[in-house]
């Protein structure tokens, strides 16, 4: 999940279903391998690695920005 207006919206509503307050959401947030939401800017970043240069010689892969969730399994 990226910390975006909707996202935080759906963590304050599970908050809200889970302890029956939506200002717990850090407690929702700790489940996540690095305790947080990404970034828009982190998100943005990795999408302009890709787009630069830098990573001209980077082909037929996927580049996974999950915080962790993936590997955790």
């Amino acid at each position: 999940p990226v910390a975006t207006e909707r996202i935080t919206t759906l963590m304050k509503a599970v908050a809200h279903s889970r302890f029956g307050d939506e200002s717990r959401i850090t407690e929702i947030m700790a489940d996540f391998p690095l305790g947080r939401c990404a970034t828009t800017r982190e998100i943005a970043d990795a999408i302009a690695f890709l787009a630069s240069e830098r990573s001209g010689y980077t082909s037929g892969t996927v580049l996974t920005v999950d915080g962790g969730l993936s590997a955790r399994g």
